[in-house]
């Protein structure tokens, strides 16, 4: 008997090995993959924004990234109460003293956008199609940072304007990385706060957009959403919100891009890295 859909591993006309450079942006799946390359020792930069959820705000970081100087502090940057947040960034860049955070946003961009220089491989997770606007300033933000939601806007972004604004940056990524290969996902995490049904409509915009996107040369498509929703599809893959993968869900996952991107050759070399972590992470009874 049949107890589940096997989703088999998609196969790519590339590979990802220790010499490659990995850049992650975007939902959950960018970080619990870079947090997976940056264990086994790959080179990789994962979220320097941090976790960001909706198209345009992901787009508006890459397009940072190619030209950290066009960032537009002084549209971004804002004091609630008494922290400075930007809204570009997730609420972890946020401190009391500006100094410190302007000085640590510089840092991380400037070591995020010298490593997009020389990336092989760009994974783009969306999360949601759902976004805020906050009015005051005409401005899609990437975190809302607990500021009255009176003064924010909820818009539902439509895959025309999506694929519109990415073939855009995409073309604008080829400028600077000619034979970069971009993977999109959609994150499988669902946003249960917008609703089910509306979620659902969420997922189906993001999905419907990355099909219009993964048209051009060198661009693909990694089912992460296929293998929780579809595959796994039991709520004991799930943490105890019921929304977001539990931690065998999240190798899960590993396992399936491991399948899809590694050699033999790479495979191996995890393998060993794999025994020496858990040499270093073993706790001894005894000094």
């Amino acid at each position: 008997m049949i107890f589940r859909t096997n989703i088999p591993a998609p196969q790519y006309p590339f590979e990802i090995s220790y010499d490659s450079k990995i850049m992650l942006l975007g939902s959950c799946f960018s970080d619990n993959i870079g947090s997976y390359f940056h264990r086994h020792r790959f080179q990789v930069c994962s979220n320097p924004f941090g976790v960001l959820f909706n198209p345009v705000s992901i787009d508006h970081a890459l397009r940072i990234l190619i030209h950290p100087e066009s960032f537009d502090k002084d549209r971004y940057f804002l004091k609630n109460k008494d922290l400075w947040v930007s809204f570009a960034h997730h609420g972890k860049f946020s401190r009391e003293n500006f100094e410190e955070f302007e000085r640590n946003i510089d840092e991380q961009l400037a070591c995020a956008a010298r490593f997009f220089r020389e990336t092989d491989v760009l994974f783009i997770t969306f999360g949601t199609a759902f976004c805020y606007k906050y009015t005051p300033r005409d401005l899609i933000v990437a975190n809302c940072h607990k500021i009255p939601n009176y003064q924010f806007e909820r818009l539902r972004l439509d895959v025309k304007k999506i694929v519109s604004l990415w073939n855009t940056t995409l073309q604008a990524v080829r400028a600077v990385r000619p034979d970069i290969k971009v993977v999109f996902t959609v994150s499988p995490v669902r946003h249960a706060g917008d609703g089910m049904h509306e979620n659902t409509l969420s997922k189906a915009v993001l999905l419907l957009a990355e099909e219009k996107l993964v048209d051009e040369e060198n661009t693909f498509y990694f089912p992460a959403y296929e293998y929780l929703i579809d595959d796994l599809r039991d709520y004991r893959f799930y943490a105890k919100d019921l929304n977001h993968p539990n931690d065998l869900a999240v190798d899960y996952l590993e396992e399936k891009v491991s399948e899809s991107f590694f050699s033999p050759e790479t495979m191996e070399r995890l393998r060993v890295i794999s025994q020496e972590n858990r040499f270093l992470n073993h706790r001894r009874l005894r000094p």
